[in-house]
């Protein structure tokens, strides 16, 4: 049976998450999941990764002319030896870990966007933003941040579209290995096919807003969303530890 409080408290904070990806270009993940991993920690990684590949087909189908293919090569072939180190790691570690993990690569993501310094995208740094975005992503699902953090500076639409595609790539790579390791089953597919709609949701809620990002607006508040869910995630793996 799925508990119908977490299941609301999760399905609200991938609402808001799958709204800011949609409008921003990244941001799913880090803001639902160290909310999830809070109330909910066997639904990290698997019903996230579910979320975030429906997400990233409804965004790559919507803005596909602004995508640049050539640019995604590389990334493409160094996140599958990330994703494998990821799937490695997720047997290492236990809820706790898990807790851990999450609150440390989504405060860590904040820090970087933050202070980072604005640079080109060049194959060479965009191949290993790609290696580290796959054992993030696999391990807790936030695998955004190494990927956006590098393309962050570039055409709204183009890193919008350039992040849908390599997302909904590596989501595929993680849901491959989460099959690899055991960690998929009947229960655990069926809370992520629940959160299908929600996807949905977010996806015309973010349409509506990518105005107010393109003009610099939103920006501040993704960063104040995923201090806060860090946060929490933070003080809930040191409060069950």
């Amino acid at each position: 049976m799925i508990d119908s409080g977490e299941w609301l408290i999760a399905a609200l904070s991938l609402a808001i998450g799958c709204w800011i990806q949609t409008a921003l270009g990244f941001g799913m993940a880090v803001v639902a999941a160290p909310v999830i991993v809070f109330f909910a920690p066997e639904w990290v990684p698997i019903p996230l990764t579910v979320t975030a590949l429906v997400l990233s087909l409804f965004n790559t189908l919507n803005q596909y002319r602004a995508l640049e293919w050539q640019a995604l090569k590389i990334p493409f072939l160094t996140r599958i030896p990330g994703t494998i180190v990821g799937a490695w790691l997720l047997l290492q570690i236990d809820q706790n870990g898990l807790q851990f993990a999450v609150a440390f690569c989504v405060l860590l993501a904040v820090l970087v966007s933050w202070f980072g310094k604005q640079f080109s995208y060049t194959p060479r740094r965009l191949g290993l933003a790609a290696f580290i975005s796959g054992i993030m992503g696999t391990t807790t699902s936030v695998g955004g941040p190494p990927m956006a953090l590098v393309m962050q500076h570039g055409r709204p639409a183009t890193v919008r579209a350039n992040l849908s595609l390599y997302f909904g790539y590596s989501c595929t790579l993680s849901l491959i290995s989460y099959a690899w390791i055991g960690k998929l089953n009947e229960h655990i597919l069926l809370v992520s096919a629940s959160f299908i709609p929600v996807a949905a949701l977010g996806f015309l809620l973010g349409i509506r807003s990518r105005t107010y990002v393109d003009t610099g607006r939103f920006r501040p508040l993704l960063l104040v969303l995923c201090s806060l869910s860090g946060a929490m995630a933070l003080a809930g793996a040191i409060w069950d530890s």
